[in-house]
C-alpha cells in the first residue's frame, strides 16, 4: 500500500495541478491511499475542509480518476502540521503544491513548501505552478 498525503492549500488551479501529478504516477487505484490534507492557520473550530473549493475540486478530480480519497485537516502551524500529519499516517510521499517566487519573495515572507521539503524525512513530490 502506497500512502500519498496530499497538503491542498486554498488556491484552486494549484490543487489541480498538483492532482494532476499525482494522478500521472504509475499507481495502482486500489493499493494507494490518498489523504488530501489541509491547515486553516487560525482556529478551524467548525469550519471544514470539504467547504473548500480547492479541496472539493481535488476530491472530484481524483475520484474521477478512480481513486478513494480521504480528507483529514488541522490548523496552526502549516508546516509542523504537514510534517506531523505525514508522520502520524507513515505517508510514503507528501504532495506540495507551491508558487514560484523571487528569492526576496521567500526571504521576506519565508516558503512553507520549502519548510516542508527541508525538514521532511520522506519523499516529496513538489508541483510548482505560477500564480
Amino acid at each position: 500500500m502506497t500512502t500519498i498525503l496530499l497538503a491542498i492549500d486554498t488556491d484552486v488551479e494549484r490543487a489541480k495541478e498538483q492532482v494532476e501529478s499525482v494522478t500521472t504516477l504509475p499507481l495502482m487505484r486500489e493499493d494507494t491511499r490518498l489523504i488530501i490534507y489541509h491547515v486553516f492557520r487560525a482556529d478551524g473550530e467548525g469550519a471544514d475542509a470539504r467547504n473548500l473549493r480547492s479541496v472539493s475540486t481535488a476530491i472530484e478530480k481524483l475520484e474521477d480518476a478512480g481513486f478513494e480519497v480521504e480528507v483529514r485537516q488541522s490548523s496552526g502551524d502549516v508546516v509542523r502540521g504537514i510534517l506531523d500529519e505525514a508522520e502520524r499516517i507513515d505517508a510514503d510521499i507528501i504532495s506540495l503544491a507551491g508558487r514560484k517566487r523571487s528569492p526576496t519573495k521567500k526571504a521576506l515572507f519565508g516558503s512553507v513548501s520549502q519548510d516542508v521539503l527541508l525538514k521532511s524525512e520522506r519523499a516529496v513530490l513538489f508541483e510548482t505552478t505560477t500564480n
